[in-house]
This record gives structure tokens, sequence and C-alpha cells, in this order.
């Protein structure tokens, strides 16, 4: 049996309210001052919400990198000579980039140090046991599953570092030199096809964890462009994100709108690869499919699992598909309007259009999964 289980925002805030976008954007914007903030409201569309600004950072990060590329350009033999031909200087690009790149730092900082310390043991045990037992049923009962979540935070890894030994689950990682900002702790390069090689054992047991977005855990190097990840433990141990931008590093996230455009970059493009192969490829196609907190707004993720729908259902050869979905809408109109827009997501013909009664549409939340125990 082949699964794969698909986790969102959702989860998170199952854990702790404060890792909702409402949460994470007060915190930003309380630490900009006003000049940074009517930058940002400049960005957003023309009634700005500070609750949902996914695509204001997401022109921000376009500015940035349209900036920094036309300012290489001038930087070169080529375009000195365009300065010189129209008698334009470049003496204040730099400082644009600089204050550019400040924003988008403060608002990745204001996910990471929000989350980083706020993912425990013991805080999973008391709020999301009964999922947690739900998973490592699934997990032991798979003969291969792969794990995607879209979250930055720990969550699944500390799930599986409690109930599993570290060679029982692959993350595409292997051990690399030690790293000075973290009191010369490792850093563990990712490279699924070496890491494969080296720790060949991780990989027998078939559990795989993919972090479509990133993590707080993962980096890349400036200058190197090397991507690399730290272990939580010693993520915990440091106060790396208190001064991360001047240790060398950027944290290898996505951020934003436009999430489309960024995941054709590693290591982003190769979790994504291995979801699409899930959900496209014929010897890869998944059995089941658990969709637990994801609200359907990244066209990327949507259209992989339309797809997987479409083999289900044509006339030659279909390949059935158990598709169950978990969201937290706790009325009827809420239901009503995520199920409209799960639909219209996957593309779903009007005659096959999921419902609120559907028995895969579980609307207790998260630990309402548990309930699947013994049915699979």
């Amino acid at each position: 049996m082949k699964r794969v289980v698909l986790t969102g925002n959702g989860l998170s805030v199952a854990l702790n309210s404060d890792f909702s976008l409402k949460s994470i954007t007060e915190r930003f914007f309380n630490r900009l001052d006003e000049s940074h903030r009517e930058f940002i409201k400049h960005h957003m569309k023309e009634n700005y919400s500070q609750l949902d600004f996914e695509e204001a950072i997401a022109s921000i990060e376009q500015v940035f990198d349209s900036l920094a590329h036309y300012n290489n350009f001038l930087i070169g033999e080529k375009g000195k000579n365009f300065l010189d031909a129209y008698k334009l200087k470049n003496n204040e690009f730099e400082h644009h980039l600089t204050a550019i790149q400040t924003v988008i730092h403060q608002y990745t900082s204001s996910i990471l140090d929000l989350i980083i310390n706020n993912v425990r043991q013991k805080d999973i045990s008391d709020k999301l046991q009964p999922f947690v037992d739900w998973l490592i049923d699934t997990i032991d009962t798979s003969d291969k599953i792969d794990l995607f979540t879209l979250n930055f935070d720990l969550l699944l890894e500390t799930i599986l570092l409690t109930y599993y030994s570290k060679d029982k689950f692959a993350d595409f990682h292997f051990r690399g030199k030690k790293w000075k900002a973290i009191d010369n702790e490792y850093q563990y390069y990712f490279d699924p096809d070496r890491s494969k090689q080296i720790h060949p054992v991780n990989y027998e047991n078939n559990v795989r964890l993919h972090h479509l977005h990133g993590s707080l855990s993962s980096f890349k190097d400036i200058q190197s462009g090397r991507l690399f990840k730290i272990t939580t433990e010693a993520l915990r141990n440091s106060n790396l994100y208190e001064n991360i931008f001047v240790n060398g590093a950027i944290p290898s996230i996505v951020t934003g709108g436009g999430k489309s455009l960024k995941v054709q970059q590693n290591p982003f493009h190769f979790y994504y690869n291995e979801f699409k192969k899930s959900m496209v490829i014929e010897e890869h196609l998944c059995d089941e499919l658990y969709i637990v907190g994801y609200s359907f707004r990244d066209d990327h993720i949507n259209k992989a699992i339309a797809d997987r729908l479409k083999i289900a259902r044509r006339k030659e050869d279909p390949k059935h598909i158990k598709m169950v979905i978990v969201d937290y809408a706790n009325n009827d109109d809420c239901k009503l309007e995520f199920v409209a827009r799960v639909n219209k997501a996957l593309d779903i013909p009007k005659r096959k259009h999921l419902e609120i009664n559907d028995e895969n549409l579980l609307f207790g939340g998260a630990n309402s999964i548990k309930n699947l125990l013994g049915n699979m």
C-alpha cells in the first residue's frame, strides 16, 4: 500500500494558535517602523489586510530580484557603457537592495523565531496525540509512505524522532562539515542521490519526509549556494536566528505568494517533483492520500492532486485512490465555503463534487482522523 500524507498550516495551528497567519503578520508589522510599513502597503491590493498579505511579500521579493538583476547588469562592462551613454549614475541601488532585503529578512525572522521554540513533544502529546496515534499506525502499515509538509515547523520531525530511530526514515541529507555558528555542530548537506548512497538503511523502510516549502532547520550557504540543514537539537540549543544573516547563511524556505515559481529551485523542486511523481507517474502512484489542515490555495499542489483524481476517473485503466481531507471548519457556512474551494481547486466535475457530509471529509480537526484507525 503506497500512501501520501500532506499537512498544511491547519495542523500547526492545532498545536499552537500563534502559528496562524494572523499572528505571524501582527508580529511582523509590530517590528517595522512606519516607513517600512508604508512600503509594504504600497504592494498590497486596494483593500489591503494585515491578515493575508502573502502576495505583497511576493511582490516585494520580485522587486528585489528585478532590482538585483538590473544592478548586476549595471556594474558590468556593458552596464557601465549604458550608464555613460545616457549620463546616468548608479550610486544608490545597493542601498535600495539592502533596505528591501531588510524587509524580507524581518518577515522571514518573524515566522521562524516565533515557531522555533514552540514545537515540543509535551505539547504534541497534549494537543495532537490522536493524530499522532493515527500517523504512527499509518506509517507502520504502509509498504511505502511519503510525508509532505507545507509548514516550516519541525512537527513531523519531532513525531518521527520520538517514535523511531534516526535511521528508520529518510530526509535526503548526509553529514557534512562542522559549523562554527552553532558551536561546531554538524551541517547535513542536501543531496538525495548521495544520501541514499551513504545511508541506504534510512531508505529501507520507505518512510520519507519532504518539506515542500522548507523548514526551520534548512539553510543555504550564501557564498557556495550549498543547501544544508542542522539537527533539531542543535537548532534549539543555539541562538542562530538572533543573528542568522551575519553567519553567511539564509533560511531555505518559501515565503509569500508566487510559490509555483519558487518551487523551481532546489530543494523545493526535488520535493515537489516527488509529490508530483506520486500523483501522476504510473509506477509511483499513491493508493491513498491523506490531507490534513491544507487550505487548497497553492496552485502547483492543487494541480498535482487534480491530476491524480483524473487518473482515478479515466475510462481506460483507472487507478483508484482513497482520498481523505481533514479540516477545521466548525459551522455549515464555513464547511460549504471550504468544500466549494476544494471542488474548484481540484477541478472536480460537477457530477463528482464533494459534499460536506461525504465520509472522506472530516471536519473535526486533525485529531478526528483517529476515527479511521481500524478502517484502513
